[in-house]
């Protein structure tokens, strides 16, 4: 069965401060991606069918990046609060959109690294309106998200003293529990859940993965530090002259765009089977001056336009301008990004947090094998048969 999942993201991030005067407090950066992204992402590959965006606070930046896109073809819904109404407000909005006995529920600000699916089958068994996810609290002085919770044979119960078990930002609640929730500007976790609760309807289970709630600074900056080391992700990195497009010797010209039969049918499968696909090019042509960054660029939107008509996603794209001897003076310079070294990846791994063990690189050169065995992660030549090569992987 594949879930629904919804994330608030209508708060305003006070505590933040000025960070968030210009963008709501899911889409700060951690290492160039927003941490909304890996948010997404990390929920996507987990087997759900839709993720609901309730918007509130700079709602045209969830809209622009992520309404009705498709990321590991779990299909991306931006709702908007006609007026901001705290977290039970938020959650009364998505009331018609949940047409399954139960649904997701994540906060925006919190990233919990847990197996979505084994925390389902906890829900499943508890028979429970609704589950919690928790963890033993080591670093947060207060956390208003709900703290100083107790176990008692998996029931949530609240306690007068001070506990180490804190709530983790997740919850799976059934249906049923949306009649309770009303049109009225009130909190999840300060007003509704202490209810439930109350009336025993809260399973609870501890997990020891990886948490951080990105609210305050001192958080965000270990988030910073620390996120980008949790191997999330399984990617395929492509080459992309001679292997996503045929290669005409610098090609940049829109009219020399071809790209090869078999790789939307190729990326698409990725694509399903949950992998980013991230292209890493060496593209001396931009340091020599035989074409722009512009026209690099509107070159590789209309690959991702083609593409994406054929149901085949491009994740990112990281590119070198470099060359040691021909290029300008500015872009000549023995780099690190260069293939066959290895920065491209390297870059890209850090960003997204990527697992190598998992991951595989496809290219046409000798130079894409040396960065991929330099990186240790396995290398498949392109051919007629990569589709066929790929399906065994």
């Amino acid at each position: 069965m594949k879930h629904i999942g919804v994330i608030l993201v209508g708060g305003k991030g006070k505590r933040l401060g000025q960070i968030t005067k210009k963008i709501p407090k899911p889409m700060v950066k951690i290492n160039n991606l927003p941490f909304l992204d890996i948010l997404i992402y990390n929920i996507s590959q987990q087997n759900f069918k839709t993720i609901y965006l309730i918007c509130s606070y700079k709602h045209d930046h969830f809209f622009k990046r992520y309404h009705k896109k498709k990321i590991f073809g779990t299909d991306i819904i931006c709702i908007k609060e006609k007026k901001a109404k705290d977290t039970g407000g938020a959650i009364y909005e998505i009331k018609k959109k949940i047409n399954l006995k139960y649904f997701f529920l994540f906060n925006g600000d919190t990233f919990f690294n847990i197996d979505l699916n084994n925390f389902y089958k906890f829900f499943s068994k508890s028979k429970k309106l609704i589950s919690l996810a928790m963890l033993k609290n080591k670093n947060y002085k207060s956390n208003r998200k709900l703290s100083s919770l107790r176990l008692f044979k998996n029931n949530v119960v609240l306690s007068s003293k001070k506990t180490n078990i804190m709530n983790g930002g997740i919850y799976i609640i059934s249906k049923e529990i949306l009649k309770d929730i009303t049109n009225k500007k009130l909190s999840f976790e300060n007003f509704y859940l202490p209810k439930f609760i109350k009336s025993s309807l809260v399973s609870g289970k501890i997990f020891n993965n990886y948490f951080i709630d990105i609210g305050i600074k001192k958080n965000l900056n270990f988030a910073i530090k620390t996120l980008h080391k949790q191997e999330l992700f399984k990617c395929a990195f492509f080459d992309r002259d001679g292997v996503i497009n045929h290669d005409n010797g610098y090609t940049y010209r829109i009219k020399d765009l071809k790209i090869y039969r078999n790789i939307p049918k190729i990326i698409n499968f990725l694509n399903k089977q949950k992998y980013l696909v991230i292209v890493v090019t060496n593209q001396s042509g931009i340091g020599r001056g035989l074409y722009s960054l512009e026209q690099f660029n509107k070159f590789n939107n209309l690959i991702k336009i083609k593409l994406r008509a054929r149901n085949a996603i491009i994740d990112d794209i990281f590119y070198c301008p470099h060359h040691p001897k021909f290029a300008k003076p500015i872009f000549r310079k023995i780099c690190n990004c260069r293939k066959p070294r290895n920065g491209m990846l390297l870059d890209a791994i850090k960003k997204w947090g990527i697992n190598k063990k998992k991951s595989i690189m496809i290219g046409d050169k000798l130079t894409d094998y040396m960065a991929a065995k330099k990186t240790k992660i396995r290398f498949l030549y392109f051919s007629k048969n990569l589709y066929k090569q790929i399906k065994k992987i």
